[in-house]
């Protein structure tokens, strides 16, 4: 009987990565970053995605639209006396009167050392609501988050750390990913007679076909939070090269996908909306397969 010649170790790599001691230990490491630094990454994809809602969200509830009417409106003291009678128990700060038919007139109001900025319907004579209502507010809250975690430039380095975190994630991903030369298209799709579930397909295939972005979000956010570090880097490597792309505009490529710069267009904005979602989902199905897989069957084990 004639002996099967063993495997070395690049081949185990290349046929059977499955069964290489490398990729068992990077799965651990790609597991725990996931669940440890998860929390983080569902923060930062939420309310980076928040950032990119800013836009129809002053569309959707900012009350700065009404309906023109037949009825002459309202200008200079008769205006004032109308807004007067109106706000009564407050005082009329800056106003902005409408530019276009359709504009209501903007009304800064103050109260106790408060200012509280409004809309005020010229043709009917009547508030039309805040400037800012709280989904607007919420909406910007968010935003705050994901740019400093409300902390400052404390909070952007926390941010340039979890950029640095995130690329780690990435590139632990993608050797994970890769099932081997005769598996290896199985990662590019989802299968519907796979024998790997369904969540497990979603987070492979996501993560291949997002790299890109994964890779542009953190290391763009690593040079937020260290924009002399990185710039110092650039200046080591040079930006003088003949033959290749230099460094520096790789980093304003990354930084272009990061806040979504390419496409004005009403469809590119929203497609971008959709693929901030992201890293929420990829966190989401990572998880949950590790809660069946690990968990749930330990605990089925236990009883």
């Amino acid at each position: 009987m004639e002996n099967t010649p063993r495997m070395n170790s690049w081949q185990r790599w290349i046929l059977a990565p499955q069964t290489h001691w490398f990729r068992k230990a990077l799965f651990q490491v790609h597991l725990w970053m996931g669940i440890g630094f998860g929390l983080y990454i569902l923060v930062i994809s939420l309310s980076g995605s928040a950032l990119l809602l800013k836009w129809p969200f002053y569309g959707w509830f900012e009350p700065r639209n009404i309906e023109p009417t037949e009825a002459i409106p309202l200008q200079g003291e008769a205006l004032t006396a109308r807004m007067a009678e109106v706000y009564a128990g407050y005082e009329l700060g800056f106003t902005t009167l409408a530019s276009e038919p359709t504009d209501a007139t903007y009304i800064v109001l103050e109260k106790d050392g408060e200012y509280i900025p409004h809309y005020f319907n010229q043709y009917t004579g009547e508030d039309v609501g805040p400037a800012h209502p709280w989904p607007i507010k919420a909406v910007q809250w968010l935003a705050d988050v994901h740019e400093d975690l409300m902390l400052g430039n404390t909070g952007r380095k926390i941010n340039g750390i979890g950029g640095l975190l995130f690329i780690l994630m990435s590139l632990s991903g993608v050797l994970i990913w890769w099932q081997g030369s005769e598996r290896w298209h199985e990662g590019l799709q989802i299968k519907r007679h796979s024998k790997r579930a369904f969540l497990w397909q979603l987070h492979s295939f996501i993560g291949f076909w997002s790299l890109l972005l994964m890779f542009s979000w953190g290391i763009s956010g690593f040079q937020e939070g260290f924009p002399r570090f990185v710039f110092s880097i650039v200046e080591w490597f040079g930006t003088g090269s003949t033959d290749f792309i230099p460094l520096e505009n790789w980093l304003r490529f990354f930084r272009r996908i990061h806040f979504a710069r390419y496409g004005e267009e009403t469809w590119a904005r929203w497609g971008w909306v959709i693929v901030s979602f992201l890293p929420t989902i990829l966190f989401i199905s990572g998880f949950t397969v590790w809660l069946q897989r690990v968990v749930l069957r330990r605990n089925q084990s236990k009883n």
